[in-house]
């Protein structure tokens, strides 16, 4: 039985749930401590066990010794007595729970948003994956200028899978032109212009990095000037990350450093990263006073600025940081261009 699990069980004890039932996959392989990617559902008693399906049952026996494996049959025996049942939890199941219960997704999201050592190891792992593939369009971006996105997002895609990536992370970002002033565009078959966006990530055992850069491929003085800013204003994120901020407050420094310019910052500074590309803690300046999380020693999140010129173009840089009490760790490594 490993530490997770073992915190897990003195938390419904404290609680006196004596059963909780988790489906969510992210959650799963949080306290399996290996990537699953079968059909599965934990299940907490006195001692936990994992019902997989018949064709999983070998091979699960075989990746987790240190729990019981039962074949699944059906969902009444899974939520018999269950107590405790994550948030996610799809309304179709709440016919078979036959008492009260309690929330336990707070508990786990707390748990999983401080990384241990081994989590950490994997997280660079998958950064230095990414990194390989934004390291490989710089060597090349006289080449990539004769290519369309689709065709680009390939190669990035086929990069990240020769070194280990399980998949992306997420719906690889690789626009050029216009597109660019769109966060979350999607490529296509239209050539390589005049600024090229790339937000990706890789999947390391189950875990996730995330990183963005943007390439000026001409000299254009109004995006070297928006460039440069957003570049600046990563900087200073920078001198402000560590332990202790709150999440609010360090999104709005970098607002504010903005000026004149921070209506063009439309999305929020940051997100955790770990088993999912998106999880706590959110860097927002949108944040209720409830969810302004103070950043720990043991987070693992982004800082990714942007600012976006309708119709024009946009610019974002991001990183992956190790929160430490007195700075952090970068772990994401790609050369950052400077124009």
């Amino acid at each position: 039985m490993n530490n997770r699990i073992e915190r897990f069980l003195k938390y419904m004890e404290d609680e006196g749930i004596k059963k909780a039932v988790v489906l969510k996959k992210e959650n799963i392989n949080y306290f399996l401590g290996k990537y699953f990617m079968s059909f599965s559902v934990l299940v907490f008693e006195e001692q936990p066990y994992l019902y997989v399906g018949r064709l999983d049952k070998d091979y699960a026996e075989e990746l987790f010794d240190f729990l019981e494996i039962r074949e699944f049959k059906d969902w009444k025996e899974i939520f018999k007595g269950c107590e405790g049942v994550e948030k996610e939890l799809p309304i179709g199941y709440l016919k078979y729970i036959d008492k009260e219960y309690k929330i336990i997704s707070d508990k786990i999201k707390e748990m999983r948003m401080i990384k241990d050592k081994e989590e950490i190891n994997l997280i660079k792992k998958a950064a230095e994956i990414s990194d390989k593939a934004i390291n490989w369009v710089l060597d090349n971006l006289d080449n990539v200028k004769n290519l369309n996105e689709y065709e680009l997002v390939a190669e990035i895609e086929y990069i990240m899978k020769k070194h280990g990536s399980i998949k992306p992370a997420f719906d690889s970002i690789v626009v050029s032109g216009k597109k660019t002033s769109f966060p979350h565009a999607l490529p296509t078959k239209d050539k390589i212009e005049d600024i090229l966006l790339i937000d990706i990530g890789a999947v390391y055992e189950g875990y996730c990095s995330d990183i963005t850069r943007t390439f000026l491929l001409k000299d254009d003085e109004e995006m070297r000037k928006i460039y440069n800013l957003v570049y600046e204003a990563k900087k200073v994120a920078e001198e402000h990350l560590k332990e202790g901020i709150s999440a609010k407050q360090i999104d709005n420094i970098v607002r504010e450093f903005f000026g004149d310019y921070k209506d063009l910052f439309i999305h929020s500074l940051g997100h955790g990263v770990g088993l999912e590309v998106h999880e706590e803690p959110r860097l927002s300046i949108k944040l209720k006073d409830d969810e302004n999380i103070v950043l720990k020693e043991g987070m693992v999140v982004t800082i990714e600025p942007g600012l976006y010129l309708k119709n024009k173009f946009g610019v974002r840089i991001e990183d992956l940081y190790l929160v430490k009490k007195n700075g952090f760790e970068k772990l994401s490594r790609a050369e950052i261009p400077e124009y």
